[in-house]
Parts: structure tokens; sequence; C-alpha cells
């Protein structure tokens, strides 16, 4: 009979002491979830600041339609400046442009310049079909000279091309779902077509507006070096990814058009 008691007894203790043990643990495992938590939350923070820190600061760099040369470096170097990043398009056009090698790629990154991707191979930027073709031509020219993923690919849409919605809309979604990312160069004023033609877009898409990145021609300050730049204060849609401002255009010397950045587009350049 005693033993009995003497068992329940101990078995009591036991039941009193692991209940006293995991009242203590509870709290612990429960602050120890929360760790990864705050972490996380601090990261975002941290990305967020850097993102705001990106998107303040400029980046100077020039864009050409002919083949950046050493004698052509040399001349933008001497009168302009040593540029972050050249622009260049993807596949001969004719007398408008040269297209980029993998040659030319690798010369501009021995001199530390990046590589800023231009597509121009069309002269009529409407309907939606259009849109996915030129699109689907431009991600193999960047494949053909092995650009890497994440390259963000600007359609060149000139001032005397007829552009409607369908066709950003085409050129959006098939290059936003390849390895490249989607952009757009062109006049941004209020009074073009183009800038109600993209406001038209982000209005049936909202992705548009959120992921792809402009690049206007407007307004134009004239050619400078990259010391004596404006201050970036591009014309574009509100609300946009306005990254790029070519303010400059027609070089009288070294025959190259000059441009502002915002930080941000560092990622997306080769």
């Amino acid at each position: 009979m005693n033993n009995n008691i003497n068992i329940s007894n101990w078995k009591f203790l036991i039941i009193v002491l692991a209940s006293i043990v995991l009242l203590l643990i509870i709290p612990l495992v429960y602050q120890q979830m929360k760790k990864p938590s705050n972490q996380s939350n601090t990261a975002s923070q941290k990305n967020n600041e850097s993102n705001q820190k990106e998107d303040k600061k400029t980046i100077w760099g020039v864009d050409s339609a002919s083949k950046t040369t050493n004698e052509m470096y040399k001349c933008v170097k001497e009168n302009y400046g040593e540029p972050y990043f050249w622009g260049r398009y993807l596949g001969n056009n004719g007398d408008v442009s040269t297209g980029l090698t993998k040659k030319e790629v690798k010369f501009l990154h021995d001199k530390k310049v990046k590589v800023l991707l231009i597509y121009n191979q069309f002269s009529n930027a409407t309907t939606k079909k259009r849109g996915i073709k030129e699109a689907e031509t431009a991600i193999k020219m960047a494949k053909d000279i092995n650009a890497p993923k994440g390259t963000v690919i600007f359609a060149d849409i000139e001032p005397k091309y007829p552009v409607d919605s369908t066709f950003i809309k085409g050129w959006f979604d098939t290059i936003e779902k390849s390895d490249y990312h989607p952009g757009i160069y062109g006049i941004f004023d209020k009074d073009r077509k183009l800038y109600s033609q993209f406001n038209k877009a982000t209005q049936e898409n909202k992705q548009i507006n959120d992921q792809l990145i402009l690049w206007t021609a407007a307004p134009n300050k004239g050619i400078s070096s990259g010391k004596k730049a404006p201050k970036f204060n591009p014309s574009g849609p509100k609300e946009s990814l306005l990254y790029g401002w070519q303010y400059g255009i027609d070089a009288k010397k070294c025959n190259i058009d000059t441009n502002l950045f915002k930080g941000s587009i560092n990622e997306y350049l080769w």
C-alpha cells in the first residue's frame, strides 16, 4: 500500500516538474520564433533604404549608333568624361545603326563600362501581334550575344512612328516572360501619343506601370560632359519607372547622345 502511495507521489511530482519546465520553455521558443521575423523586417527595411538611395543617385553615360572603337572611346573620354554605361543597338539596321558584337561588349567591359541594350528593328509600334513579334526578335538577338538574365531591353519608339497601347502590351508581356526585362525609349512629353498610349496600356494592365522601365528624350537640354550634366528632371508619366533621360542629342564631337539614369537602373545593365 505504501509503495503505491509513493509511486503516486512520484508521478504527481514528475507531472508538476514537467509542467514547470514547459512553462519555462514555451516563452523561450516563442521568442526564438519571433527573431527570424524581426530579422526579415530589418532586411526589408534595409532593402527599401538601399532602393531609395539608388533612386536619388544618378549615373551618367552615352549611347551611340556606331561601333565603339578605341578611337571612339578616347574621343568621349577626352571631350565629355568617362561614361558609366554605353547604350548600343541589337543587330544591324541599315544606315541607321550598327549592331553590338561580343567583341565590343568585351572592349567596354575591359574599360569598366556597362552596356545598355536598345532594340530598333521596327518603324511601326502598333498592334499586339507586332509588339510580340518584335519582342521575340529582340530576345533572340540578346541571347545571340550572350546578354545575361535580367538585362533590360529598350524598344526604341521614335517620334515619327505610329504607336498604340496594344503594341506596348505585346512588347511588355513577351519580354517580361523571358530572361530579360522590358523597357521603352521615346519622347514621353504629355502632348505626344506615346505618353497617352502608355497611360492607356497601364490602365489595362497595372503591371506595366510597376515594371516597365522608361527612358525619355524630353526635355532636350543639349550635350554636356558628365560633370556638367543637368539635374535629373525628365518629362514622363507620373508614378512610372522613369529611370532614364536622354537630355542631349547628336553631339558634334564623337557622334553620341548623353544620358542620365537613376541609380536603380544599375541592376538592369550588362
